[in-house]
């Protein structure tokens, strides 16, 4: 049996730069990988089979998790069957890319139980026609992209911080929140370089200043559960902020202070939210 961590992700900073003709939009954005994860098993077997933890996430050919397997089949030479099982802890629609995670880990783990010896390169040029975020999901850590998300440029990672991240119960679909950005002219830029700079500098009230996400001012109107993510986070005196098309909001926790103690305040006041203490990875 193999077993792939798949990470989840928060944006640090993300612009939309506008529709292409294939329907994708191109974006520049930072990523940055969080202890947050899910766990992929894969077996050998003698019929394909895709399961999950999370009854509410469908096992059929939308997962990505499927699709990945059908993407990578043509590279096994006797169309080997795999037996998937997904234990699901990131958020579903939550802006987290716990469906691309899923899917990179599949990539990932099926090279290595075929023995097909294909590099990162080759995985995140398959995983790119599967989903945007997926290329970044295959190996993770802190980067810039653009294009549709298969850009990648690795930047200075940064130390493991704690991230507080709060999921709403609702959901927001990804091509959805893109509609509103194709129908509205009111999202403002972020100046990507000040976070690229900031990062550089491992300067943590620097990134915290530079963090923006043109998604956010266009959801939160339609989404008033994320504007109490906010809240509730600003008043621990962070600077949280909607990451990829939301609902999910997070805030990086200063280094001099403890994640689980705040996340523990939240609980306490019965907030109906998921709070969760991770790290960055």
């Amino acid at each position: 049996m193999i077993e792939e961590i798949a990470y989840g992700k928060i944006n640090l900073a993300m612009n939309i730069l506008g529709r292409r003709p294939d329907g994708y939009h191109e974006v520049d954005t930072v990523y940055q990988s969080v202890d947050l994860h899910d766990t992929v098993c894969l077996e050998k077997s003698d019929t394909f089979s895709l399961t999950c933890s999370c009854g509410e996430l469908p096992c059929d050919e939308s997962n990505l998790a499927y699709r990945a397997y059908k993407a990578l089949l043509p590279f096994s030479e006797d169309l080997q069957a795999v037996r998937i099982h997904i234990e699901k802890r990131i958020p579903v629609a939550a802006g987290l890319a716990g469906g691309s995670a899923d899917c990179a880990a599949v990539l990932r783990g099926l090279n290595r139980l075929w023995r097909l010896a294909l590099p990162d390169e080759a995985l995140r040029r398959i995983g790119r026609s599967l989903g945007a975020d997926v290329p970044f999901c295959i190996s993770g850590g802190t980067m810039r992209a653009g294009g549709i998300g298969e850009i990648l440029v690795p930047l200075k990672k940064l130390p493991p911080w704690d991230v507080l991240i709060v999921h709403p119960h609702v959901l927001v679909h990804t091509d959805e929140a893109y509609d509103l950005f194709t129908h509205s002219c009111t999202a403002h830029a972020v100046d990507m370089g000040e976070m690229v700079n900031s990062v550089a500098a491992q300067d943590f009230e620097s990134i915290c200043s530079a963090m923006g996400n043109m998604f956010e001012s266009l959801i939160m109107p339609h989404v008033p559960a994320v504007g109490r993510c906010k809240d509730m986070l600003t008043r621990l005196g962070l600077m949280p902020l909607m990451t990829g098309s939301g609902p999910t909001v997070f805030a990086l926790v200063p280094p001099e202070k403890d994640g689980e103690e705040m996340a523990t305040a939240l609980r306490e006041a019965g907030r109906n939210v998921d709070v969760i203490v991770t790290a960055l990875r």
